[in-house]
């Protein structure tokens, strides 16, 4: 009986302190007004966060609405602001933390790809060997019938040498240090010159920098002097005019010098409010002006911010006849007797497979177009080619049409285009080979292509166009093969070629010599270099001899000296006589085809003085082999 009441009165005692707790449990886990405000605030933070859309990282363009250059602000500016990957941070995070998943958004990997000579009667002697007869190229060596003008470097400085031509009596009668540009702070190279049909001016182009007070770092910028020659022992200079950026090339015609350059414009220095932050622009005497709007050509979707700039002017006095700045342009620049060609090339995304996340690439290249012969710079409009174009030789204008050679070009890419950029990881296969197409100039229209006619993994290393012909070296460069095709062009509707079949090496350049001739120089092997020569017989190719040599040599095309009359070929060579460092010796080989084989007619060997192979210009007038540097002139008797 004690023990039930016992129970009872505990039982009663938990009860009873339960009853009396449960007040102070509830108390306990009610929600503090404050507690629950900071949660709701918390939450809303958090929602507007993950939510809210990004805003887009670009500046408020309407500000310069009004601008003349608005619609190319707008290009550049969605160039260099990228827009958001993302709508708001919640799809950011959820694509980056992914748990291993990998999404793929079909629509976006399928969508279509975006495209974005002249008369010598006046006593002018041609001695460049110009791609175009009557379109002339600068070079370091020009010369009259009864002088030569040399172009040098000594010390960062321009220096002219104005020379007798008369054999062994040939002498140096002046010099002129060419006056450096305001603000000229150094000058790498020669540059290059003109010598005006009447032998009276000379107009020197370089390459040199600039340092201003307000940047911390040093332009690039292209220089261009008129001198006056009349007195040949008494040069002086008439005119400077500078352009903004680094010298590419430049042709003279008929008295008007084209003169194409590039210009990079620094995207942490643009400000919309000043266009020379972005534009360029051209000096002349104490005034400096950007280039018009109007002007400017420039795709749809930006690939870069570089220029080529196209200007014309005059040959006597240097007046500016007109200027076009190409945005995203690249230096592969072929002129014409009318036109100029600029080049740009890109890659596209051709196709997607979605099984194994391969996208396939594609490598395109536009062609600008700018007629020039009237005067003014036209725009003719764009056409473009499949493939990679490798230089200016690789493009011909013949009779109303271009013909052009590209390496075409098909990449496979792994997981997709953000690793397009990530060298060590991109690729995974690469198809190459060449091709040749044509284009009707009247309607810029495709006509004919001869599609991949290179074996897979070849490329085109080397073009010479001569009217209905063209030759093409192609080559596996780790392989050393050399076949070189002949293509008949003298109907487009049914382009047929022929080709040496698989040889030692490659052509780095090809020489037309006349007669069904040939000549290429190039790499035999590992150990040798080779001067060729190959003879179209009956529809084929043949290799009729061979020069091999060690050493190095230039493969700038204006070093080479070419007397197609003659059929003779001249080049410097660099060799290696042992290990130290004082160890090469230059020379200078001359060599003539004789129908039959290549033979060695004359070598003039300097021993260890240094002799640049790309500064080496020669000209022959009679038994006479008159040799040009940097430094001097030295005349040469080949018969002794």
């Amino acid at each position: 009986m004690k023990n039930r009441r016992l129970l009872q009165s505990l039982s009663f005692i938990d009860d009873k302190y339960v009853k009396e707790a449960e007040p102070k449990m509830e108390k306990s886990t009610s929600t503090n007004p404050l507690i629950t405000v900071a949660c709701l605030a918390l939450v809303a933070i958090l929602g507007l966060y993950l939510f809210i859309p990004l805003k887009p990282n670009t500046v408020d363009l309407s500000v310069y609405a009004d601008s003349e250059y608005s619609p190319l602000i707008a290009a550049i500016d969605g160039y260099v602001y990228k827009p958001k990957q993302y709508k708001n941070n919640f799809s950011r995070i959820v694509n980056n933390f992914s748990f291993g998943l990998k999404f793929t958004s079909k629509g976006d990997a399928t969508a279509s790809p975006e495209y974005s000579e002249p008369d010598s009667s006046n006593g002018y002697v041609e001695t460049t060997d110009n791609q175009v007869d009557g379109v002339i190229e600068a070079d370091l060596l020009k010369r009259t019938a009864t002088h030569a003008f040399r172009l040098g470097i000594k010390d960062g400085s321009n220096v002219l040498k104005i020379y007798t031509v008369a054999a062994e009596a040939s002498m140096e009668i002046a010099k002129l240090d060419i006056p450096k540009f305001a603000g000229e702070i150094s000058t790498k190279s020669a540059g290059e010159m003109y010598l005006s049909l009447d032998g009276k001016t000379i107009t020197v182009i370089k390459k040199y920098s600039e340092k201003t007070e307000d940047k911390n770092y040093a332009t690039s910028k292209v220089g261009i002097t008129s001198i006056d020659v009349s007195d040949p022992t008494a040069p002086i200079v008439k005119k400077q005019v500078s352009i903004d950026g680094f010298y590419n090339t430049s042709r003279m015609v008929d008295g008007k010098l084209l003169l194409i350059s590039e210009y990079s414009v620094r995207s942490s220095e643009i400000d919309y409010a000043k266009p020379e932050t972005f534009v360029p622009s051209i000096t002349e005497g104490d005034t400096t002006k950007c280039i018009e709007f109007k002007d400017i050509i420039y795709p749809d979707k930006l690939t870069s911010l570089r220029y080529n700039v196209v200007s014309l002017m005059s040959e006597n006095g240097l007046q500016m006849l007109g200027a076009n700045a190409l945005l995203c342009y690249n230096s592969d620049v072929y002129v014409s007797n009318e036109n100029v060609y600029v080049t740009r090339d890109y890659s596209i995304i051709d196709s997607f497979d979605g099984s194994d996340q391969r996208h396939y690439f594609r490598t395109l290249s536009d062609i600008q177009i700018l007629k020039y012969a009237d005067g003014t710079l036209e725009n003719k409009g764009t056409v473009t080619v499949d493939g990679r174009i490798r230089n200016q030789y690789s493009m011909d204008e013949y009779n109303g049409h271009l013909r052009v050679v590209t390496s075409t070009n098909d990449r496979i890419y792994i997981n997709g285009p953000e690793y397009v950029d990530k060298a060590t990881e991109l690729l995974a296969n690469k198809r190459e080979s060449a091709s040749l197409t044509v284009f009707n100039l009247d309607t810029n229209e495709k006509i004919a292509e001869v599609r991949d006619f290179a074996p897979e993994g070849e490329e085109a290393m080397s073009v010479r166009f001569d009217g209905d012909t063209a030759y093409v070296c192609t080559a596996e460069v780790v392989k050393n093969t050399d076949p070189v095709y002949f293509f008949d062009l003298s109907d487009y509707t049914n382009i047929t070629y022929t080709d040496t079949g698989v040889i030692d090496g490659f052509s780095t350049s090809l020489i037309q010599l006349g007669d069904g001739y040939l000549l290429g120089i190039g790499q035999e092997n590992a150990s040798y270099n080779k001067v060729e020569i190959y003879e179209e017989i009956d529809g084929k190719v043949v290799s009729v001899d061979k020069y091999l040599f060690q050493g190095n040599y230039s493969t700038d095309y204006k070093a080479y000296f070419i007397d197609r009359e003659s059929d003779m070929f001249g080049f410097a060579i660099e060799y290696r006589t042992g290990d130290g460092i004082e160890t090469f010796e230059h020379a200078y080989v001359l060599l003539a085809f004789n129908g039959y084989e290549l033979v060695e007619v004359y070598e003039i060997s300097f021993g260890k003085t240094y002799t640049n192979p790309s500064s080496v210009r020669v000209f022959m007038i009679d038994d006479y082999l008159y040799f040009t540097n940097d430094t001097e002139m030295k005349v040469y008797n080949i018969t002794e």
